[in-house]
């Protein structure tokens, strides 16, 4: 299971040293009697073919708009090139680096793609409030990531757009490092990730941030296959060391991942130590183990660990495993349960697979806590239920598990001999089910209940007996 690290190294994934040390690098204004006015759009071809970096610094010193024209490769960016505030960047053609290369945009900055234009092993920095990119292609092995979002400065920076970039063949797409600072007003739309090593959007350690939106991505083939440790998800937002009481200053919260068609990946979208979240309408194809077979991920179109307060809603899945909602663990440690949440309208059909995917497995719990699962149709899966939040509510559930597999509905409330029995709620339980239908592939009913001994219980219309109400 994936988890947060110690308070000492701040999150479930080693801290990206390539990605922290950037250092400030100066910028060189010549004067070019040939540019247009600092008002108007410049051409860079009209600057220095020999070296291009110190091309686009004098350019950017002449124009409010720098262009690099269609057909035009601009090579060698190997060195950073800052883009002046409220300054915009307009590629028609193409920059190409070897990956130490970086654009860094500060506040206003805009770097704008049309026509196919494109990034090749170059790092574009956001360094500002109002920042954007939009309509760039993105690729290569050398950088770590394509976009990074970071810095260690104590600041807040607002309104960054990312729309319609295209990211492939390369590390990761976006990756954002939010420990020191805070950005308040994303909004990340409209891409395509493909064949991509690390993931496709991460936001890290971002325990400052609010008013995120990450919606209407296509991402295909996220596999790790260099080795690297919990590399491979598609979109992943962490927070830092896991606690029970939920404090807001450690969470990854106010955020919405929304409109996602994911494949070819071991993990769709992964949430650590987070809050005040929504995902929804997701649609999964093939997130199974084949894929980042090394990177100790546990395979899910949807992994939660250790949160609090969100909905899942409308998730479709074929021949992907499902759900995992669990602790927050660190090494070992069972240190927060989910609590506090809805999934609704969740579909999952795994009739043509050739495994033993996991269907929906859910750990949740604490004295004052609620869960709402409500609507959901799975084939050959099985929906599975560990410890006992204080209100369990389950509606319209229709499940098919083969019987040589188990049963399709288990739920296992009776943890009083297990270290993680601490988290169960004792007071003014409530389980209540309604429309739940689990069976086999003969329609016979499969379930496998340990213990009942909530203090009020409601059941109808189910395909199946509870066990006798223990005290």
């Amino acid at each position: 299971m994936a988890a947060c690290k110690s308070s000492t190294s701040f999150t479930r994934r080693s801290f990206l040293a390539a990605s922290s040390a950037l250092a400030a690098l100066p910028l060189l204004h010549t004067t070019v009697a040939r540019a247009i006015g600092g008002n108007g759009t410049v051409d860079i071809r009209q600057y220095n073919h020999n070296d291009w970096p110190a091309a686009l610094n004098d350019a950017f010193a002449a124009g409010q708009t720098v262009e690099i024209p269609a057909g035009l490769v601009c090579e060698n960016i190997n060195t950073g090139i800052f883009i002046p505030p409220g300054k915009t960047l307009l590629v028609r053609g193409a920059l190409k680096g070897n990956g130490r290369g970086r654009i860094v945009l500060q506040d206003g900055s805009r770097v704008i793609g049309e026509d196919g234009g494109n990034l090749y092993n170059i790092t574009l920095d956001v360094r500002g409030s109002d920042c954007e990119i939009k309509g760039v292609a993105m690729s290569g092995y050398g950088p770590v990531m394509q976009i990074y979002i970071g810095g260690k400065d104590n600041r807040v920076m607002r309104n960054l757009l990312i729309d319609q970039i295209t990211v492939t063949k390369a590390n990761y797409g976006i990756l954002r490092q939010g420990y020191h600072n805070q950005f308040d007003g994303v909004r990340i739309t409209n891409g395509r990730f493909s064949d991509l090593q690390g993931d496709a959007i991460e936001w890290n350690v971002a325990i400052n941030d609010r008013n995120i939106l990450i919606s209407d991505h296509v991402i295909d083939n996220i596999d790790c296959t260099n080795g690297k440790i919990n590399w491979g998800i598609g979109i992943g937002l962490a927070g830092s060391t896991y606690d029970n009481t939920y404090p807001e200053d450690q969470a990854v919260k106010n955020f919405v991942v929304a409109n996602i068609t994911g494949s070819n990946c071991r993990q769709l979208v992964h949430v650590e130590n987070g809050k005040h979240f929504i995902i929804r309408n997701v649609k999964a194809r093939n997130i199974t183990p084949d894929f980042s077979k090394k990177a100790g991920l546990d395979n899910a179109t949807v992994a939660i660990y250790g949160c609090d307060n969100f909905v899942i809603d409308n998730i479709s899945m074929d021949n992907s495993a499902g759900m995992l909602i669990g602790y927050g663990v660190i090494k070992g440690n069972y240190l927060s349960i989910p609590q506090n949440f809805k999934l609704n309208d969740i579909r999952q059909d795994n009739t043509s697979s050739k495994y033993k995917l996991r269907g929906i497995q859910i750990s949740s719990g604490n004295a004052t806590s609620f869960v709402a699962i409500t609507n959901v149709k799975m084939q050959q899966a099985t929906l599975e239920l560990h410890n006992k939040p204080q209100h369990l509510f389950l509606r319209n559930i229709n499940i098919m598990q083969q019987a040589s597999v188990g049963p399709a509905l288990k739920l296992n409330f009776d943890l009083r001999k297990d270290v993680r029995g601490r988290f169960m709620a004792k007071q003014d339980t409530l389980l209540s089910l309604a429309n739940v239908h689990a069976v086999n592939e003969n329609g016979q009913s499969s379930v496998d209940i340990d213990r009942v001994d909530q203090h009020v219980v409601n059941v109808d219309n189910l395909n199946f007996r509870l066990p006798a109400k223990k005290s």
